[in-house]
């Protein structure tokens, strides 16, 4: 019996093997490693979509019924042979046209370089079903027709520049991913079209070295120097895999400054390398006027730059535009990071988000009109314009704010002015762009701007901010500077809370199309959710039809294959975004995570009305979600049943908050016992916060929020409910 099967076996995998359609891939004998990429890329979609066998060729095979040609007429004689009339293309314009001549037809998948080809093969999987994640590709259960005829794609991008930001700070963003992890991300963000990596660090990090004055960089520390042990009692420990502390995985064990700056310089070049391998560009932010504390030896008096835990000081009233010092500490940091880091492709130079040097306005502002013509403008009434906006830069923070981007900009349009600091070993230039240029500066940006430089331009933290002040983009000359915008896909101050803002953005993106915009890089800290709003803005920066709505239906119609669940999940997420508003507009720190994130809410205040609104919204998002899902085909259950387990954490979240709330009330009032119900229900609500992310948090963001949690809530709320014990027993012993 046992021969038999065995026989069996051999026979039914032969006769499946006959069954399978084969499909031959063709490349040039000398194609680049990118196109071989897009290659190997096809050959694993088509088996998965196609239960097929397929063979990658350097030549056209005889009788081949279904060909592809991948590459251009450069790189790859086959498409040179049959390709007709070749688009005129950009180096990102992408190409998947069918073709069929006296001896072959299939399609030609291809663009103007080599990635522009790899992106040109993800979209005839896209074509085929095929729906692209943050982590996951999502295939079809059913074969769809193996069909390469019909198909004339020629696209180029509205946006030429389609950045992710990443690193950052907080654990709940990708400041607490391994190099790995990001590794696989940008996989899935090559697949959606973006085709650059903006690496955002602080001063404070362990990513560089560098010494000045005299003084050695010594500050090295991820999150601003705070920890995240995992006790034994931690709910939802499971997720830390026996760890007993939270860390990013490339610096687990690593102790001291030289350990921690060794791992992250190995961590970051990790990151570009990645990045620089799929094809995309590689940035590096960075403030160029922020160090770390033992750096106040060589600019003495210095100021204490606000940030957590106070680990930041900038330039004070005593370095003046002309300090020696300042200008050896400013471009040995510069340096550093290009000396570090010496395949970066562009550098960006944040201007302080709260500047300290407004001392210096007036001879920084005199010393620009000096040299551009700025007409009758005056550095009053740009500090006047600035204090009446209507942004959270608005008041007395828009004044200083204004003074502050000014005084900085004339230091360093000095300093950079012979380009000598921006120069890689290979001598080529980095690409040089300004982040966080004043939103009053717009209207002459185009003057004051050293020349071949871009802005990477941020007019308030979130979407719904950024539309209600949309006129302000209207003064970016963004037809004569090459200009970026922040596009806040997950905003830090909202937190870990789940948020979306996909249609603020699409009005965001239209505006930028019409004003003839660069590009964009996003902003986030958790992806969780953030599926449709990538997913939009890669089918729009190709395709200005593209709504917020088409995309979704475009995604979710090929999880669920039904046009009703699909609705539903459209409604969901409009409630997010309905939700993430609320917050918004009603208090935007409300889960900063900090320290304070819950215990500032342990105060004897009235409950605010708003928190049952915004409540009873994220009710009827996991509502939406689960009615969306519940009919979900197979290839779509788990993707949507991560998002609709998710959702219930809100809902804890927000009974936590509460019920702290009223333990305050009641503790003012003397009612010990209705205190302490009241935090037990809070505790018991954080708990089910951190079982729900363990059950279902798929990344670091996830187990993140269960550190925060426990460090800055479920641990508090501990301490107090052992005080209130306290206080109740020494009452009744009264």
């Amino acid at each position: 019996m046992t021969g038999f099967l065995s026989l069996l076996t051999v026979w039914s995998s032969l006769l499946f093997a006959a069954d399978a359609p084969q499909i031959d891939i063709v490349i040039g004998p000398k194609s680049p490693e990118l196109e071989r990429h897009a290659a190997r890329e096809l050959s694993d979609q088509f088996a998965k979509l196609f239960d097929a066998n397929v063979t990658v060729h350097t030549e056209v095979p005889a009788n081949s019924a279904h060909l592809v040609l991948v590459g251009n007429p450069l790189s790859n004689p086959a498409v040179k042979k049959y390709a007709g009339d070749w688009p005129k293309l950009s180096d990102q314009g992408i190409v998947v046209k069918s073709f069929k001549g006296k001896d072959a037809s299939g399609v030609i998948v291809g663009g103007g370089s080599p990635v522009a080809t790899l992106w040109a093969a993800y979209e005839l999987g896209y074509q085929f079903g095929v729906r692209y994640s943050l982590w996951v590709d999502i295939i079809p259960d059913t074969n769809p027709e193996l069909k390469f005829s019909g198909y004339n794609i020629v696209r180029e991008p509205v946006f030429p520049v389609r950045a992710w930001r990443t690193v950052n700070d907080f654990p709940i963003g990708f400041e607490s991913w391994s190099a790995e992890d990001q590794q696989k991300l940008f996989a899935q963000l090559a697949k959606q079209k973006f085709n650059r990596i903006l690496v955002s660090v602080y001063a404070w990090q362990p990513f560089v070295d560098f010494e000045a004055g005299g003084v050695k960089k010594s500050t090295a520390m991820l999150w601003y120097g705070e920890k995240y042990p995992v006790h034994r009692d931690t709910p939802g420990k499971v997720a830390f895999d026996g760890a007993s502390q939270f860390e990013n995985p490339d610096f687990a064990g690593k102790e001291g400054y030289e350990e921690l700056t060794a791992a992250g310089i190995k961590h970051i070049r990790h990151v570009m390398a990645s990045a620089h391998d799929l094809g995309m560009s590689v940035a590096l932010q960075m403030s160029p006027l922020e160090f770390t504390s033992e750096f106040e030896k060589v600019i003495p008096g210095a100021k204490t730059s606000p940030s957590l835990n106070n680990v930041l000081i900038a330039p004070g009233e005593k370095q003046g535009l002309d300090d020696k010092a300042l200008k050896k500490l400013v471009s040995a940091q510069i340096r550093a990071y290009i000396e570090t880091y010496p395949n970066i492709d562009a550098l960006y130079l944040t201007l302080p988000e709260f500047p300290e040097w407004e001392a210096h306005a007036e001879e920084a502002w005199n010393n620009l009109a000096k040299q551009h013509d700025l007409g009758d403008l005056t550095l009053e009434s740009l500090t006047e314009a600035a204090s009446e906006r209507n942004v959270i830069a608005s008041g007395e923070r828009g004044r200083r704010a204004i003074r502050g981007n000014i005084a900085a900009l004339a230091f360093l349009n000095g300093l950079l002015a012979d380009g000598k600091l921006l120069k890689r070993e290979d001598g080529k230039a980095v690409e040089l762009v300004y982040a966080q240029l004043d939103p009053a500066l717009y209207p002459i940006a185009e003057k004051i701007l050293p020349k071949s430089s871009g802005m990477l331009n941020f007019v308030d933290y979130t979407a719904r901010r950024v539309v209600e002040n949309r006129e302000l983009l209207k003064d970016v000359p963004a037809k004569k500077v090459p200009s970026q915008f922040i596009f806040t896909l997950a905003d830090d101050n909202i937190g870990i809370l789940p948020q979306i803002a996909t249609k603020r953005i699409e009005t965001i993106a239209r505006d930028l199309v019409e004003q003839g915009w660069q590009g964009f890089t996003t902003r986030m800290w958790v992806p969780a959710y953030l599926d449709m709003t990538v997913h939009f803005l890669s089918r729009f920066s190709f395709d200005t039809t593209t709504t917020a709505r088409s995309a979704h239906d475009e995604f979710f119609l090929a999880l669920t294959e039904q046009q009703s669940s699909t609705d539903r999940l459209w409604m969901a997420f409009e409630k997010l975004e309905e939700a993430t508003e609320i917050i918004d507009e009603n208090d935007i720190g409300f889960a900063f995570p900090v320290p304070s994130l819950l215990m500032k809410h342990y105060q004897s205040d009235p409950v605010p009305e708003w928190w049952g609104t915004a409540l009873n919204v994220y009710v009827e998002f996991l509502t939406e979600l689960y009615r969306g899902g519940s009919n979900t085909a197979p290839h779509g259950y788990n993707y949507i049943f991560y998002y609709s387990k998710r959702s219930e954490f809100p809902l804890e979240y927000l009974t936590a908050v509460q019920a702290v709330r009223e333990a305050a009330i009641a503790k003012k009032e003397g009612n010990i016992e209705t205190a302490q119900e009241k935090i037990a229900l809070a505790i018991e609500s954080i708990f089910n916060c951190m079982d729900i992310l363990s059950d279902i948090g798929h990344d670091q963001s996830d187990r993140a929020i269960i550190a925060i949690l426990d460090a800055y809530a479920f641990r508090p709320l501990l301490e107090e409910q052992e005080r209130l014990d306290e206080a109740a027993e020494a009452g009744e012993k009264q």
